[in-house]
């Protein structure tokens, strides 16, 4: 695991971007993930003042040095997992699906731990989750954001599963949240949690992902809930457009 850092001044808001521009699946190459990564970039610049910039690179498949260099630019701090064996491991199944979401959530929980280490969060109020190659649109209200207190997600949706797949009947779309810096412990602890369930679900013939995952986590802590959160982008397997 690598960890490129710059400094950081007083800063308001932590949004961290979950990446992976190297991958085997998908309809888009690794230029064309940088690119729409950048965009991702610009469009929280664009539109959050007083901001650091986390990039979680995920992949098991390394950054170029010519991708290191230009996401290193453009954040504040880059974690990136080719090198983890955890990361190694969860890549060697053959279900893409559970090395995507696994991946994540590891990594996720992770990261939370290492910048919590190097003081990433001391003077951040408000940390927000964003997916890679996704951008912030007029839909997204930082007012909202700035004067909560709570946990902020999409709004629920019904599960496309039968519940005994999952154990979970409803989800929460994960392109784009957010949570006060006072929740970060209860954040890490659902990671941690969270993780082991889908490990227990898959282990034992079922499955879950991000989605099922934060609800069965998050939603027992009354968070609100917004029908548009305010992102969009393409999905990974299929090229369509999404707007949160």
């Amino acid at each position: 695991m690598d960890k490129i850092s710059k400094d950081i001044n007083f800063m308001s808001h932590c949004f961290i971007i979950t990446s992976a521009i190297n991958t085997k699946f998908g309809v888009f190459d690794g230029r064309k993930r940088l690119e729409q990564t950048l965009e991702t970039i610009q469009s929280i610049r664009a539109r959050v003042s007083d901001v650091v910039i986390v990039i979680i690179e995920m992949s098991a498949i390394p950054l170029s040095i010519h991708q290191k260099s230009v996401l290193s630019e453009n954040c504040n701090f880059l974690i990136e997992y080719s090198g983890s064996d955890f990361v190694k491991e969860i890549f060697k199944s053959d279900n893409w699906d559970v090395v995507k979401n696994l991946t994540e959530v590891a990594c996720f929980r992770d990261s939370l731990k290492i910048l919590r280490e190097n003081n990433i969060f001391f003077a951040v109020e408000r940390i927000y989750k964003i997916s890679g190659r996704y951008k912030l649109n007029n839909n997204f209200n930082i007012n909202t954001h700035n004067s909560s207190k709570e946990i902020i997600l999409s709004k629920s949706r019904q599960s496309q599963f039968n519940v005994n797949l999952t154990g979970v009947h409803r989800q929460y779309m994960s392109r784009l949240w957010s949570w006060p810096s006072s929740s970060l412990d209860l954040i890490t602890e659902a990671f941690n949690s969270g993780f082991e369930y889908m490990l227990n679900r898959i282990e034992n013939g079922g499955y879950c992902d991000i989605e099922h995952m934060l609800y069965a986590k998050l939603n027992q802590f009354n968070p609100k809930e917004l029908d548009l959160i305010g992102v969009e982008g393409f999905l990974g397997p299929n090229g369509i457009l999404v707007n949160d």
